[in-house]
């Protein structure tokens, strides 16, 4: 599989999006119309980030290393963790919490720990799928996945009803939010390796659907702060399922110049970085959002940039970058 530009743009303005959210400057100038950005348009980020990392690892399965992708996963997310040591460890205190903070990972890597279980939960279903009815594999796939998008939209919406108590973990998790767009990512990995990018829907449909998930993203946040508030938090909207796979089509499907610079290692030194840039931040007394967004986003480019120097898996210069014929390394 050959480097696809498009989505090395696309996980970059993800990452930088990613940051912007964590300055909670949405959060400080909540309005209305701002609840509809940030638990609207901006809750595509996370389903879009699962959907590229299913759509490579169905790469990696289709050349018999479902497993050391997986296991790269882990090496990556136990290394950040261990980076950000400092600013969990007082919250362990013993070996159940350690485990779960461990299980649910720190702040935003969370999201690598749901990347972790989703990709284990499709290998495992397909090794099953495989002995027991070979020709379902994709439909057992398929319907795993909806059941569990089910489970978590139906979750989302009854803690935010109030009725139950339901603490965000239990329906924002790898099982329940990274598990069915990973699957979505990972089915539309294997239609473009079997029938190429013509396998794609229609190019005027695809970016209908990205419009219609954009105003459907605006319209059910306007629904929900419109009756609970805009106080509460949509993390999962039901039109993220619309969404996400839109948006990722369309970008997987729009040709894209080779950038000058490789961007996969500042998309992931922003995602991994930015948090301990924002609390430097924070520490040396900035609170503007440039500034904040200087930090946040600058730091990291920055790191990346010196890394890209020195002979350093997945930083340093690729050879085969040059012919944009590079694999994807990111997950």
């Amino acid at each position: 599989m050959h480097r696809i530009h498009s989505l090395d743009y696309l996980k970059l303005g993800l990452a930088v999006v990613v940051a912007f959210a964590h300055t909670y400057w949405l959060q400080s100038h909540m309005t209305p119309r701002l609840f509809m950005i940030g638990n609207g348009l901006m809750r595509v980020m996370v389903p879009a980030f699962c959907i590229v990392a299913g759509y490579f690892l169905y790469s990696a399965v289709a050349r018999d290393k479902g497993n050391k992708w997986l296991a790269r996963v882990g090496a990556l997310y136990l290394f950040w963790m261990v980076i950000y040591l400092p600013f969990w460890l007082n919250e362990v205190h013993g070996v159940v919490s350690l485990i779960k903070t461990l299980a649910w990972g720190y702040f935003h890597l969370w999201f690598m720990a749901g990347i972790l279980v989703a990709g284990a939960v499709i290998l495992l279903l397909r090794g099953f799928a495989r002995k027991v009815a070979p020709a379902y594999e994709y439909r057992i796939l398929l319907a795993v996945a909806a059941v569990c998008a089910a489970i978590g939209l139906v979750l989302q919406y009854v803690a935010l009803s109030g009725i139950v108590h339901i603490g965000v973990k239990k329906f924002s998790n790898g099982l329940f939010m990274c598990f069915p767009f990973v699957a979505i990512g990972y089915l539309c990995g294997r239609r473009v390796a079997r029938l190429g990018m013509e396998g794609l829907p229609p190019r005027p449909l695809v970016l209908a659907a990205t419009v219609a998930g954009a105003g459907l993203l605006m319209a059910e946040a306007w629904l929900v702060q419109a009756w609970r508030s805009d106080q509460v938090m949509l993390d999962l909207p039901i039109s993220s399922y619309v969404a996400a796979p839109a948006l990722f089509v369309a970008v997987l499907g729009t040709s894209m110049p080779q950038p000058p610079i490789r961007l996969d290692p500042i998309s992931a030194m922003i995602y991994f970085m930015h948090v301990m840039a924002l609390q430097l931040a924070n520490a040396v007394g900035v609170r503007d959002l440039l500034g904040l967004m200087l930090f946040g986003v600058g730091l990291p480019t920055l790191a990346a940039l010196l890394l890209g120097r020195l002979p350093i898996p997945g930083f340093g210069k690729d050879k085969r970058h040059g012919h944009g014929q590079g694999q994807h390394a990111q997950p």
